[in-house]
């Protein structure tokens, strides 16, 4: 883990060839999903580690998700903007999909791209923007492009990967294949993949495998079992147009806060309570959780359960107790001995993160899993539960397997580094100061040439 965090110390030296001259303040767009709060909660991490950079960035947060989910980043200065900017997944549980209204989600979306693309290219200009980041809709690369300014994909999957996931074998299929070739040609006009851990293949970065095969190599990029030295320049002497970068980067997490008692004091929960018993956190990335009244009596006797999202219309069963809609959730992972819930960034993240063995319910319709499990077994501890057991509250052989497992990976020398906001905000950083000097060049160049080539063809002129 110290050597992942060494190498990335590096990128500052790298930096040290730029011109003092591009060393200015820019205005970074990040554009985020509004699909589920895992995209949300990690691009505050990241925005926030952007702010706080010494340069004295401006950032912007568009989104359709609910502002208070960036409440973190925006007392530090970041803007939010409400947008639709993504079709996002149609979700009636938190572990299924409806298959046809997100396809029909989708082609509406597409057929109103031409529109959006006009509103945020003309958007982005008026702010005068340096960058567009994507966690991970699509049409932002395409408005960036259209706006003359370069975008970067981070994330760890990208939804041209989802919908084609959602394939059948039907007649749907063709419809499918065929809106996903859209989306992609979108991801095409990025410039440059930060991949988050728990990765799967991204379609419109050819050579991307399923985590942990990190091999992908580019020029001047060393990339070696997730390790990213930096020690060269992120976009290479050629046409920046032909560079599309792959960079690997640590884990991003969100960090706990508040002592462990206050937090469960808060909740409501007795400390006569909580010092005699084990507690499971109940989690589904801001998704509803519906059924609760058939779970029953699902948990071992010395056990409560925290439930977030639930219908607060609901009666709990006996022991289990409802946290607040804005609660901060890394708080009560590391109040939990155990979490439950979906196989999602956010959660997986900050069950490695604090060290807390983790339940989930699979999502075979989707196909970010994939990279999230084993993201899970290779650094963190795992169970898999049966919908149907969840459903029907069968869960205490799972809970008692799961509160025996470490909750981290026990080998030191594989285990990711957890800094992987910060690592992000200077790649950015120093992406936009070679991008941009690497554009002053060329045009310095062309100048230089056009005036070399008219003196000349003056010369050469008879008199």
């Amino acid at each position: 883990m110290g050597g992942i965090k060494q190498n990335f110390s590096k990128v500052s030296s790298s930096r040290q060839r730029v011109s003092t001259k591009s060393r200015k303040s820019y205005v970074f767009c990040y554009y985020v999903s509004g699909h589920g709060f895992g995209h949300a909660t990690r691009v505050v991490q990241v925005a926030s580690e952007i702010l706080a950079l010494p340069r004295l960035h401006t950032l912007y947060i568009i989104s359709n998700a609910p502002e208070f989910i960036f409440q973190g980043a925006i007392s530090l200065g970041a803007r939010y903007r409400h947008a639709l900017i993504d079709a996002g997944v149609q979700q009636p549980r938190a572990y299924t999909v409806d298959r046809y209204q997100t396809i029909d989600d989708l082609e509406l979306f597409l057929k109103n791209r031409p529109d959006m693309i006009v509103r945020e290219v003309n958007w982005l200009k008026k702010i005068k923007a340096d960058i567009v980041l994507s966690d991970a809709p699509f049409l932002p690369c395409a408005a960036a492009a259209s706006a003359g300014i370069p975008s970067a994909i981070v994330s760890n999957f990208t939804f041209d990967a989802v919908y084609n996931g959602l394939c059948e074998g039907d007649e749907l299929d063709i419809t499918i294949r065929n809106l996903v070739e859209k989306v992609k040609d979108d991801y095409m006009k990025s410039e440059l993949l930060i991949r988050l851990p728990g990765y799967i293949p991204i379609p419109s970065y050819s050579g991307t495998q399923l985590y942990p095969n990190s091999n992908v190599t580019t020029k001047k990029i060393s990339l070696l079992n997730g390790r990213n030295t930096l020690n060269g320049s992120l976009i290479g002497s050629d046409r920046i147009s032909k560079r599309r970068n792959v960079i690997d980067v640590p884990l991003v997490v969100r960090k706990s806060k508040t002592p462990r008692n206050v937090v469960l004091s808060n909740i409501g929960i007795p400390k006569e309570i909580f010092d005699t018993h084990k507690i499971l956190l109940v989690s589904f990335g801001g998704q509803n959780l519906v059924g609760i009244e058939e779970w029953g009596s699902p948990l071992p006797d010395d056990w409560i359960a925290i439930v977030c999202g639930g219908n607060p219309s609901a009666v709990l069963p006996d022991r289990f107790y409802s946290c607040a809609k804005d609660a901060y959730i890394p708080d009560l992972t590391n109040a939990a001995d155990a979490v439950m819930g979906k196989l999602g960034y956010g959660t997986c993240s900050e069950c490695i993160g604090h060290g807390k063995p983790f339940i989930y319910v699979p999502r075979p319709q989707f196909i970010e899993e994939y990279g999230l499990r084993n993201l899970m077994e290779t650094q963190g501890s795992c169970v898999e539960m049966s919908k149907d057991h969840f459903e029907s509250g069968q869960w205490k052989e799972y809970i008692l397997k799961a509160c025996v497992m470490p909750g981290v990976c026990q080998n030191i020398e594989k285990r990711l580094s957890h800094d992987g906001g910060k690592v992000v905000a200077n790649i950015v950083e120093q992406f936009l100061d070679e991008r941009l000097g690497t554009t002053r060049k060329t045009r310095k160049t062309r100048r230089t040439n056009a005036l070399v080539y008219n003196n000349n063809r003056a010369v050469s002129q008879p008199s």
